[in-house]
């Protein structure tokens, strides 16, 4: 048996090959927020798009500016997000324990996003089970 062959048989043998699935693109500008409300006493942020990991960040930023300005109530529409990811619930949750620190009143509204309302009903029945 010659070495091409041998290379040409070994291939056959060989176990199939199995691709992953590609990374999901990221979303650059994808995530939109945007202060819908704002008083001494309240302020009310809408969130639109996906939020990821890839945009994650800046939804933390908005939220700590806010909970920084100690408003009694922050209020944090989810109605328009299209994905709400694992990222997406830890900044949230450590949002809730910021505002908690500070003082102010957080309030998470999954509004009419089936995605945020999946994903908050998911997170209720984790902690449920603590």
């Amino acid at each position: 048996m010659t070495t091409h062959e041998r290379s040409r048989a070994a291939a056959v043998d060989s176990p199939p090959v199995h691709r992953l699935p590609a990374p999901r693109a990221p979303s650059d500008g994808d995530l939109g927020s945007r202060l819908r409300w704002k008083s001494a006493d309240a302020v009310v942020v809408e969130v639109t798009g996906e939020v990821d990991l890839c945009t994650v960040a800046g939804l933390a930023t908005v939220l700590d500016e806010h909970i920084r300005a100690r408003p009694g109530v922050l209020r944090v529409d989810l109605g328009q997000v299209r994905f709400l990811g694992a990222a997406g619930i830890r900044v949230l949750l450590r949002a809730g324990r910021h505002a908690e620190a500070a003082g102010v009143h957080l309030v998470v509204d999954p509004g009419g996003s089936r995605a945020a309302v999946r994903a908050l009903e998911l997170l209720d029945r984790v902690q449920q089970g603590r």
